[in-house]
């Protein structure tokens, strides 16, 4: 099975509705609910959701929605080699470094993201929702 890494923003956009991207990013998240590709997630994913969710909306809906997520996805431990990794490279955001390499580290053929420029374009393929949906005949 094949395994792709979900980023944070992602995430949100099928959890908040966010449009015009809500609709390819669901697509994909449908795909891991039916076990036809397998998805991960870093952990630090988790408690940004939850901190984010509960900001927009409320405790409740952040927790159910926790839930959903630990329900559908692999979660990627935050390791001190990942944290190495990610400070080592001198471009870039650390937060997204830290996906990038926990990506890398459980073996996904992909990275889905909106924000692809700030990812290094080597090591792993950086798609965005959309790209993915209209590659998905050639994973």
């Amino acid at each position: 099975m094949v395994k792709i890494y979900l980023d944070t923003n992602t995430i949100l956009d099928i959890l908040c509705r966010r449009e015009p991207f809500y609709i390819d990013s669901a697509k994909i998240w449908t795909l891991i609910k039916e076990k036809i590709i397998e998805g991960f997630i870093s952990a630090i994913t988790v408690n940004n959701i939850y901190y984010i969710v509960k900001k927009l909306k409320d405790r409740k809906t952040a927790e159910a929605f926790i839930d959903i997520i630990l329900n559908d996805f692999e979660i990627v431990p935050l390791t001190k080699d990942i944290l190495i990794k990610a400070k080592a490279v001198s471009i870039g955001d650390y937060e997204d470094l830290i996906q990038y390499f926990s990506a890398i580290s459980t073996g996904c053929k992909a990275l889905i993201t909106r924000n692809k420029k700030d990812f290094p374009p080597k090591g792993i393929d950086i798609f965005s929702p959309t790209e993915f949906v209209n590659s998905i005949s050639s994973f």
